[in-house]
């Protein structure tokens, strides 16, 4: 090779590393700064005041005018209203028309660059500033805005009420220069999906409020000083693309360290309602998500986060070094060990999401895919790892098993192509992550989770684009990995049907799906007829005793039963469920768990058994709780403690032998089923503890 030659390219290489490097870049020693000084009116929930940005121009472009998104006009009307999961109407109904109260909106009341008044419009959610000379690239300029801002009063995402406030994406934020159209970025915010898009930048903010409020904002607080009813509160925050402050004075705090990070959470209390270990038990499942992003894909660059609970319905959301939930339930009784529920998910997820968006940003309007399916799947990544396969929040359950083939658009689409939240969800929290876990499946674990590190060490404090992702997946996996996911990212109707959950797999999801199932409902009611179906799914020994004596009909039935709950359904279980014939049971047989069907008079250990059950089952009468029901043409199923363990359990299912003469044995399939030993499936009649069946009447419920 030739000097020019090894030249030429070396100079081709450090473009194209350039390029892999920056995305869309913003000078670190050139942060924009805002300078804010506003008030909260809690009486007519305004903000008033000012803020003053200064601005080095880093694009290579000599800047004519200044943009500035002004995204409270967002909740002007209802068709604009940026309402998390959609606000639906019924076909035929008009578009209703906000109250005054429930309208939001910023007013411009003045603007000065380098204390110069300018002209400036004021038009679809954009401040446009006009320059009376070009900002050449390196010049600064300190532009001063005084705002008014009304908050609506409602469940979104910028809100009061009840006393507590959010106010997030609520100032006037620096747009973003499109350095190849020539262009700042004008988009609106979109009523599907989400539009954040904003460099990092830094901030001094001075917030005066009710010296009662409780101040959960986005970076530190510095010092508060009182003056009479009021203080102000002054906040810094560094290297942050927006910034978000929650404040109520009914919030009370509980603050744990992981990794050097303080983690605070913002809960409501209001008069009457107790302090439970809801705001606990998200507290920790945060830290323990930080903890794991932590080392799995890169250290937290800041040294604080606050979870706040708010009056947000539809979900939960981020922002920088703050995560805004919506209203607390109680969860005291919820173990996640298995499942978690919705609060403790959209915890995790915008948890994670402080990776994805918050340290390492992108166009949230153009590619919702890059931030919002990576966080789905990062969300359910955590799940498995934390708890295993077997987690309903994981992977496997939340990922590959909610799949299905249908007509999408393709993932890089914008926000704003989308006809509604269900396209929207479909490509965006479906497909979306499945295109990640098919990247894992094709390239291994290891070598997946370095494409995640590098792509976030190359991008923090950046913008990414999608072409930036498939640029670390090409340096990472190589070139042919690279075209296929990008294939999969462009093209429309994405569905990796290899990743889908093998048979094996869809076993042991509804095995454990039934299993949570059981306990849940065992949680609520105590011992029911679904426990001995569970001791069967946990593979305790679980013997269905075949009778000695059945008529020729009740035999047909008990037959189609033990094949279908031994051989059919639990096979697929792996359980320990087996069937032995009533004379060959042992002693030690009649310790284990058992399934005994028959006739009471003539089944050996149903008689046995009979002075110890809670249900007495005698020639004459059927008794609980010394209530007497005739026994003439009567059938159930009742659960008890087994007599010869009470660590084990007993299910009768007891006949009478004479049904089968009775007028109503037809050929009608209702009444075949009513007559079947399928009603006392301890797998379905799972929150009962029994079931008597006369001729005319069904009685069902609890003996204890």
């Amino acid at each position: 090779m030739n000097k020019k030659r090894f030249l030429s390219i070396a100079l081709i290489l450090v473009v194209l590393l350039s390029s892999f490097q920056l995305g869309v870049a913003v000078d670190l020693d050139n942060l924009t700064q805002y300078e804010m000084n506003i008030t909260l009116n809690n009486k007519v929930h305004t903000v008033e005041g000012e803020q003053k940005v200064i601005f080095t121009n880093t694009y290579n472009a000599d800047l004519k005018n200044l943009v500035f998104h002004l995204y409270p006009n967002s909740y002007e009307s209802y068709e604009t209203l940026p309402a998390i999961g959609g606000m639906y109407l019924m076909e035929g109904e008009e578009i209703p028309k906000l109250a005054e109260e429930e309208k939001g909106y910023i007013k411009i009341e003045d603007v000065h660059i380098n204390d110069k008044k300018v002209k400036y419009t004021d038009d679809n959610q954009i401040l446009k500033i006009n320059m009376d000379r070009p900002l050449k690239k390196g010049e600064k300029a300190e532009i001063k805005i005084e705002f008014t801002i009304k908050i609506p009063e409602g469940y979104h995402r910028l809100h009061h009420l009840e006393g507590v406030y959010s106010l997030t994406n609520w100032y006037p934020i620096l747009s973003i220069y499109n350095e190849k159209d020539r262009k700042w970025d004008e988009n609106p915010f979109n009523p599907i999906g989400e539009s954040n898009y904003s460099h990092v930048s830094n901030y001094n903010v001075d917030i005066t409020v009710p010296k009662n409020m409780v101040i959960a904002p986005t970076g530190t607080i510095i010092e508060e000083k009182e003056n009479g009813a009021n203080k102000t509160v002054s906040i810094r925050a560094e290297k942050v693309r927006d910034f978000v402050v929650f404040m109520s004075d009914k919030y009370k705090v509980k603050t744990k360290k992981v990794d050097d990070i303080k983690i605070s959470n913002y809960y409501i209390v209001e008069e009457g309602k107790k302090d439970s270990k809801t705001a606990d038990m998200i507290l920790d499942e945060v830290a323990k998500t930080v903890r794991f992003m932590n080392k799995t894909i890169g250290k937290y660059p800041y040294d604080e986060l606050k979870i706040a609970e708010t009056y947000l319905s539809g979900g939960a959301m981020e922002y920088p070094q703050a995560i805004q939930m919506g209203g607390y339930w109680d969860m005291e009784d919820i173990n996640i060990e298995e499942s978690a529920p919705f609060l403790i998910e959209a915890a995790v997820h915008e948890t994670v999401h402080q990776w994805w968006y918050v340290t390492v940003g992108n166009n949230e309007f153009k590619e919702p895919f890059l931030d919002e399916s990576l966080t789905v799947f990062t969300t359910a990544y955590y799940f498995e790892k934390e708890y295993g396969k077997s987690h309903e929040n994981g992977i496997d359950f939340a990922i590959r098993n909610s799949m299905y083939p249908s007509n999408i658009m393709p993932l890089n689409t914008n926000v704003d192509e989308f006809k509604d939240w269900g396209d929207y969800s479909e490509a965006i929290y479906r497909r979306g992550p499945a295109f990640f876990e098919a990247l894992k499946q094709k390239v291994g674990e290891e070598k997946f989770t370095e494409i995640l590190k590098t792509y976030f060490e190359t991008y923090k404090f950046k913008n990414a684009t999608i072409e930036g992702l498939l640029d670390v997946i090409e340096k990472v996996a190589g070139k042919d990995i690279r075209n296929s996911m990008e294939e999969a990212v462009t093209q429309p109707n994405y569905f990796p049907n290899d990743i889908e959950l093998t048979q094996e797999e869809q076993e042991a999801y509804y095995r454990n799906q039934h299993k949570r199932y059981l306990r849940e409902s065992e949680k609520v009611n105590g011992l029911i007829m679904g426990s001995i179906a569970l001791r069967a799914l946990d593979e305790e020994t679980v013997i269905v005793v075949k009778p000695k004596y059945l008529s020729e009909r009740d035999l047909m039935n008990f037959e189609e039963f033990t094949q279908m709950l031994v051989n059919d359904r639990m096979s697929g279980y792996d359980s320990n469920m087996k069937i032995k014939e009533e004379k060959d049971l042992t002693e030690e047989d009649k310790q284990n768990n058992l399934i005994l069907i028959g006739y009471p008079n003539k089944h050996s250990v149903i008689k046995e058994m009979n002075p110890e059950l809670p249900i007495k089952l005698d020639e004459e009468t059927i008794n609980i709780n010394e209530i007497s029901i005739k026994n003439q043409n009567v059938t159930g199923s009742f659960i008890a403690e087994n007599p010869n363990n009470k660590d084990n359990l007993v299910l009768v299912i007891f006949l009478y032998e004479d049904t089968a003469s009775e007028e109503n044995l037809g050929n009608d399939e209702f009444i075949i089923y009513e007559n079947s030993l399928y009603r006392y499936d301890p797998m379905y009649t799972n929150d009962k503890q029994f079931i008597i069946n006369t001729k005319n009447t069904e009685i069902q419920g609890k003996y204890k």
